[in-house]
């Protein structure tokens, strides 16, 4: 575990405008994180649900607070499913669309 990834997470709020129009606010923070893969079991249960998950991130529980997606380079992901791995670390497992 060497936490050599840069990732940004990012948290988006949704808002209006003064017009009343839809607005979209993001909020990024980078942190390191380890880039895994997705078992098996976990992309044929995602699968089978029509969801594609495609990456796997190990971040510090500290650093992650319910953000929806991640950015790795320029590539955008959408955290499905996030849980509690050993301690002090949270699993990201993402999908390349959004649900």
């Amino acid at each position: 575990m060497y936490f050599s990834d840069s990732i940004t997470l990012r948290s988006v709020v949704v808002g209006a405008n003064a017009n009343g129009y839809p607005t979209a606010t993001n909020t990024d923070t980078a942190v390191w994180a380890n880039r895994k893969s997705v078992s098996r079991s976990e992309f044929y249960a995602a699968n089978a649900n029509k969801i594609n998950v495609v990456n796997e991130f190990e971040v510090h529980v500290e650093d992650w607070n319910n953000q929806t997606q991640i950015l790795d380079g320029s590539d955008v992901y959408y955290i499905v499913r996030s849980y509690q791995k050993g301690l002090g670390l949270v699993a990201l497992v993402c999908s390349d669309k959004a649900v």
